[in-house]
């Protein structure tokens, strides 16, 4: 059994995968497995990672699966967790790339603390701008601020398989917004977290990548993917215990992010819209003005009142704003 499972979902990727790949290859941990998971795209992604790796000394290492039809990175992933048979499962995109030491790192801290989990800090890298920068990631202080203020920043992240076993932790099968849901459920159920502060993960930001392409209607995905997040936390009976951080979680990762992405995204903005999205905010966190994480943060208690008071000027400015962001919303 391999120390470490490597899972990457590859969709189009002919223009990424050999960097990709590379950083894999140059690995100084070397009990790993690399299982790359064919989402039915419609280039030769695959075929240049066969024809890349065919004489190379690690070429044993690389398995390959495909999903039955064209499912997201979500589904891509889980076809790669059935798979997987390593201690630790970890995850990177087909267009990031990570530090050669990435693994070696995280896989000592995690056994020397027997972590379900151990995370590191990331590069963003515009390649486009030829800009880069560090993103930290949130430093553990206890286990509750650590669920309330979390980074979806997964791919940074090594996993103990049997702990993600135990808990049926699997993706979601929408697209876009199953990540935030998996590494919630992960940090929810996990006994122990390592940190390593150190930026050892490349996140490529790619403005044609399908975390950036406007759909007017992916706030309903992200609405449905929170409400299997509050079903799990009833599930594995953690509701109760960390119902403040959850509903925080919805409030930030939900309601805002819907808000904004659906103004992002909307040709022509409707008031309806905005209350409708309110209202199903409410109905998993109908009191939401008592939680005291809500209470102290005035920035978030502002743009609430915003957008459930104002919804119509909101329509009006926030598009025009958000259009001058370096990004659009996500």
């Amino acid at each position: 059994m391999p120390k470490l499972s490597i899972i990457i979902p590859v969709y189009n990727a002919s223009k990424t995968i050999v960097k990709c790949v590379d950083s894999l290859l140059r690995q100084t941990f070397a009990d790993m497995e690399v299982i790359i998971v064919d989402d039915c795209g419609q280039d030769d992604s695959i075929k240049i990672i066969q024809n890349h790796i065919e004489n190379h000394s690690q070429k044993n290492r690389f398995r390959f699966a495909q999903t039955p039809v064209n499912s997201g990175p979500g589904a891509a992933r889980n076809v790669g967790l059935k798979m997987a048979q390593g201690e630790y499962v970890a995850f990177v995109d087909s267009d990031d790339w990570v530090e050669a030491d990435i693994y070696e790192t995280l896989y000592e801290t995690a056994t020397q603390h027997s972590a379900d989990l151990c995370y590191c800090n990331v590069f963003w890298e515009d390649l486009n701008r030829k800009k880069q920068r560090v993103l930290p990631n949130t430093p553990i202080v206890n286990k509750r601020d650590f669920l309330a203020n979390f980074k979806c920043q997964f791919w940074s992240y090594i996993y103990r398989r049997e702990f993600l076993d135990k808990f049926n932790i699997t993706f979601s099968k929408e697209k876009g917004v199953e990540d935030n849901y998996f590494l919630a459920c992960c940090i929810l159920c996990a006994e122990r977290i390592a940190y390593v502060d150190k930026p050892m993960y490349h996140y490529t930001f790619y403005p044609n990548s399908l975390s950036n392409n406007r759909d007017e209607k992916r706030y309903l995905d992200k609405l449905s993917v929170f409400s299997q997040l509050f079903d799990f936390s009833k599930t594995h009976h953690f509701y109760d215990e960390y119902k403040q951080e959850l509903q925080f979680i919805y409030l930030k990762k939900v309601f805002l992010v819907s808000t904004l992405n659906y103004l992002t995204n909307a040709k022509c903005p409707q008031v309806k819209t905005i209350r409708e999205i309110y209202q199903e905010f409410t109905k998993f966190c109908p009191d939401y003005k008592k939680n005291p994480l809500y209470k102290k943060h005035f920035s978030l208690r502002m743009a609430v009142v915003f957008f459930h008071k104002m919804p119509r000027m909101a329509c009006l400015i926030l598009p025009v704003w958000l259009k001058l962001r370096e990004r659009p919303f996500q």
